[in-house]
């Protein structure tokens, strides 16, 4: 059995590249890549405890591939691409497996479509998605452009240590009008 890669921390340089297409998804040659990606993204749910997605430059593969892990299964997001954006927005705490002790309040838009790829190469349509999937693979493409949840910070209030959120979660989540729970889970 091999270790899974180590996650790139904020401050290394590799997670400000923008990422490029996989021009084939099935190519045997990204095998290797895509194992380290899921093995990755599972090594840390186990040692952490959350983490429902993992994008490609985040283990130092400058792809356009995320890893999710969703309902008990694993997808993989082969060039996805935002396609609508909903006007409302949601203000949330943002948390990133390349900075797992701290949390950044964002905002997002609340409902967004995407187009991706699978494996085989067929394309997927997910449509108005929910909150809760919509900042999870709003958080994963900023990854494939560079952006980090720190560049997205509302103001020099919005970044707190995770010990000090989990000390008084009440203080913190009053500052945001979504967080997971607090609406209708995605279908």
């Amino acid at each position: 059995m091999t270790h899974p890669p180590p996650i790139l921390l904020l401050g290394d340089p590799r997670l400000r590249r923008p990422c490029e297409p996989l021009a084939d998804p099935a190519d045997p040659a990204h095998d290797a890549g895509i194992r380290d990606l899921l093995a990755a993204l599972h090594a840390f749910r186990r040692a952490h405890g959350f983490g429902r997605g993992i994008a490609a430059p985040q283990i130092g593969l400058p792809w356009r591939l995320v890893a999710a892990h969703l309902d008990g299964r694993d997808h993989l997001l082969f060039d996805p691409v935002i396609t609508s954006r909903s006007d409302e927005t949601i203000r949330l705490w943002d948390d990133c497996m390349s900075f797992p002790d701290l949390r950044v309040r964002i905002r997002r838009p609340r409902s967004v479509s995407m187009r991706f790829h699978d494996r085989d190469g067929r394309v997927h349509h997910w449509e108005d998605m929910g909150p809760s999937l919509s900042e999870l693979f709003q958080h994963e493409l900023d990854h494939l452009d560079g952006v980090l949840g720190v560049d997205r910070a509302l103001d020099r209030e919005a970044l707190v240590l995770r010990a000090v959120f989990d000390a008084a979660p009440e203080r913190y989540l009053a500052q945001v009008d979504w967080w997971p729970g607090l609406d209708e889970p995605d279908p």
